[in-house]
């Protein structure tokens, strides 16, 4: 598949940020996996049964699609900004037990190929883009770096929003959620057959866009 990266990876490894500037760059299309699972997540709460079939009904034919605005690329679904909504706490804890719903991973894959235009180009970043999503995919990104960086990196985004965490504790969060990530019976975290493994741990993100670029 011409002009499309995927970018698999850890927490806290910097998919996000790296995604979005990529696509800035290039003037591809993006798709945060993450997002599109807490959209799902959203939804779910609309209605009584959350099987995959009764949320691919209120999917159906309805226009999802990321918008940048600013600095921060903003989800749409049905014609409404739902970006501030899927951020809210109980709907990140659902979303998380929906990904582990093999059901619902297999709906929401059509969704996420669907963002997918060879004219446009699109950066695809999660934790199963490269392996299950997008294996066809001609580029592929691991991104990852040390737990430490990680944590520290993470602190950072908390602090910012006026949240005190500590390190230690941030730590032993990321390395329960690694462990889950690669040990689960759906889509876990792996590197993709094919795809070039960054270090970011002592990369800026500039270093790390130049990489990929060469790539490109």
């Amino acid at each position: 598949m011409d002009n499309l990266i995927t970018i698999d990876g850890p927490g806290g490894s910097g998919k996000g940020t790296v995604a979005k500037l990529l696509a800035a760059k290039l003037g591809w299309n993006i798709l945060d996996s993450g997002a599109l699972y807490r959209l799902i997540a959203l939804i779910s709460e609309n209605i009584k049964e959350t099987d995959p079939d009764s949320i691919g009904i209120e999917l159906k034919d309805k226009n999802i699609f990321f918008k940048l605005i600013g600095d921060q690329y903003h989800l749409f679904f049905d014609g409404k900004d739902v970006t501030d909504t899927i951020r809210r706490e109980e709907i990140g804890i659902k979303a998380s037990d929906l990904a582990h719903n093999q059901n619902i991973r297999d709906l929401i894959k059509d969704t996420q190929r669907s963002f997918y235009d060879p004219n446009t180009g699109l950066i695809a970043d999660g934790r199963d883009m490269g392996s299950v999503v997008f294996p066809e995919a001609k580029i592929k990104i691991y991104l990852d770096a040390s737990i430490e960086e990680r944590a520290k990196r993470r602190q950072i985004q908390l602090k910012e929003k006026g949240m005190e965490v500590n390190m230690r504790n941030l730590i032993s969060s990321l390395e329960d959620r690694d462990l889950k990530d690669k040990n689960r019976d759906v889509s876990p975290l792996l590197i993709p057959e094919g795809a070039k493994v960054i270090d970011s741990t002592n990369l800026s993100i500039d270093e790390v866009l130049n990489k990929i670029m060469d790539l490109v």
